[in-house]
């Protein structure tokens, strides 16, 4: 939709290089269903589409000392209107690229501290188990390491289910009491 005559417009367009607010707000009514249109077209977001309906017409306000040079408004809101949109592109893209770069950085770094952390404890575990009597060190990597249940660890060392338990509960008081201190050190924020 334009102006009924190009001599309306250079009209409008000299009063508003003027810094005349009612031609401003005439050429915005005129205008803003374009500048939305187009906007939503290119961007598929209304949220996005009002915001450079917004930015068009401020930049439009912004230079309004240059417009009575303009010989068509309706191109060269388009012309504003589709390089502020592309503008905008660019810099989504370059948040959400800069976005994943940190997240990938973080859990990189993450990753990397979490390894450090679970070598710490594991070489410190290790002291501790090399601490335990041979019998409680047997039972304890039997069933933290090899996974076997009670049952199967009696059966194989030929004791009974009862004496594994008590050999078992006495290593990890003996582990929990003997690695608590470095608890702190490994716990994550």
């Amino acid at each position: 939709m334009s102006l009924n005559s190009s001599y309306d417009e250079s009209v409008l367009l000299r009063e508003l290089s003027q810094g005349s607010e009612l031609a401003f707000t005439t050429l915005y009514n005129q205008y803003k269903n374009n500048v939305y249109g187009t906007a939503l077209k290119i961007t598929k977001s209304k949220i996005l589409a009002e915001e450079v309906v917004q930015d068009v017409f401020l930049k439009i306000w912004q230079n309004h000392q240059s417009l009575a040079e303009i010989s068509n408004i309706e191109n060269y809101l388009f012309i504003i209107a589709r390089n502020h949109i592309f503008d905008m592109i660019k810099k989504i893209a370059r948040d959400v690229s800069l976005e994943n770069t940190v997240v990938e950085e973080d859990n990189s770094f993450n990753d990397t501290d979490t390894a450090v952390k679970d070598d710490q404890y594991n070489i410190i575990l290790n002291q501790i188990l090399d601490q335990l009597p041979p019998q409680q060190q047997k039972i304890y990597k039997m069933a933290k390491w090899e996974g076997l249940s009670h049952q199967k660890i009696g059966e194989d060392l030929g004791i009974s289910t009862t004496t594994v338990k008590k050999h078992m509960a006495q290593a990890l008081k003996f582990i929990r009491t003997k690695i608590s201190p470095y608890m702190n050190m490994f716990m994550t924020l």
